[in-house]
């Protein structure tokens, strides 16, 4: 009961603020309605995998291709939002947009646990199109960006080069490959997206600088990475639950004590953070920890500790300090893309990656991991943007 309590909770204030910030950015009636409406539902199916007895029901009903009835329901969702919205290039962006929702749970439905050579073939192909889609489009990536796509690609292929014969037994590439199928689609924007709130209608002669608060695929591919873990039988792997006890809230604690002991003094020698002049309103502040919990810290920590640093244990074998070194990294690498001064920001966010990872080894717990990692950001965003 304690789970669902905290469920709805968090449901009903994340709609209300979702509300609140799209009325004051300025989104017409009709598209605060229907953006709404998507949100919160988006937003019910994320936090819905919380709940344990979905790991052993939906299996159950999603058998004989089944599994395809939710990326059709994402898909049919982000087709209607991309005609109110008006994309510039609707057909184009529902193309790839089809490709991004079926993609994953294709290469799942194809589950093996054995490496082949077909495996690694098709996994690493399929990783081309959200590591190259958007240039074919016309984008043009600098010498960074490149050189980022080089190094998510390597990833994989590293994985296929210098794992044992044993580990290659139970790699389940394709699965690997759809988790990083939906990770690259977002890290590197390589679907054209929907922002949500929808932006109003455009006011002649002013020019809009409209905030999105996340965008549509962003929101459903969370949503499909936690339906892909659920169907194989990897959810209670995760262990997203919101039901924490004392234990886990001292190991938030302590975890968090022991980041901001090393990070703040390397912030500030660094002069890679800088005290705020300012703190921002008491609303926005509340408004911001809501969000940066529900949209980034949650989402990360499912991502890189409840399936990447499972799946590296699960495959490799090693110690968990070791696995937790490279998962870490891993999650340091990933923010490579955050200019300026990447180095320290990499330094920093390994670091950090290190001790949201220990309080998931510590609790075995998702959501302690994601609030240490919510205490981070919050402090950051509130206390350090001067």
């Amino acid at each position: 009961m304690r789970n669902s309590r905290s469920v709805i909770l968090l449901w009903l204030l994340a709609v209300a603020a979702y509300v609140i910030y799209a009325a004051r950015e300025g989104s017409a009636s009709g598209e605060l309605i229907a953006g709404t409406i998507v949100f919160a539902l988006l937003l019910g199916l994320y936090l819905m995998f919380s709940a344990a007895r979905l790991s052993e029901v939906l299996p159950q009903i999603t058998r004989n291709g089944g599994e395809y009835g939710l990326p059709g329901l994402l898909f049919l969702l982000f087709v209607i939002l991309a005609l109110i919205a008006r994309l510039t290039n609707p057909v184009i962006a529902i193309v790839v947009a089809g490709a991004t929702l079926w993609v994953p749970v294709g290469l799942w439905s194809r589950t093996e646990e054995a490496l082949t050579p077909v495996q690694a073939v098709a996994g690493l192909s399929m990783l081309l199109i959200p590591l190259g889609v958007d240039v074919v489009l016309g984008a043009r990536p600098n010498a960074t960006g490149v050189a980022l796509r080089l190094g998510a690609f390597a990833l994989p292929g590293l994985l296929l080069l210098l794992t044992t014969r044993e580990q290659k037994s139970r790699l389940n590439f394709y699965f690997a490959a759809a988790v990083l199928f939906m990770w690259y689609t977002i890290e590197f924007g390589a679907a054209p997206d929907v922002g949500l709130p929808l932006p109003g209608p455009p006011i002649p002669f002013v020019q809009q600088l409209w905030r999105p608060l996340i965008g549509y695929l962003h929101l459903a591919l969370i949503v499909l990475l936690l339906y892909i873990v659920t169907l194989s039988k990897r959810l209670p792997d995760v262990g997203f639950t919101f039901s924490l006890n004392r234990r886990d809230w001292r190991e938030v604690l302590i975890n968090f004590a022991l980041f901001a002991v090393i990070a703040i003094p390397f912030g500030l020698i660094t002069q890679f953070i800088k005290p705020a002049t300012q703190l921002p309103e008491p609303l926005l502040i509340v408004g911001q920890g809501l969000f940066i919990f529900l949209l980034i810290a949650l989402p990360e920590e499912i991502l890189f500790r409840g399936v990447i640093q499972r799946y590296l244990e699960r495959v490799l074998r090693w110690p968990p300090l070791p696995t937790l070194i490279l998962s870490s990294v891993i999650f340091g690498a990933s923010h490579l893309n955050n200019p300026p001064n990447v180095g320290y920001y990499f330094i920093l966010a390994s670091i950090a990656g290190f001790f949201y990872g220990r309080t998931y080894l510590r609790t075995g717990k998702i959501v302690p991991a994601a609030i240490v990692h919510l205490l981070v950001d919050w402090v950051w965003n509130v206390l350090f943007k001067g």
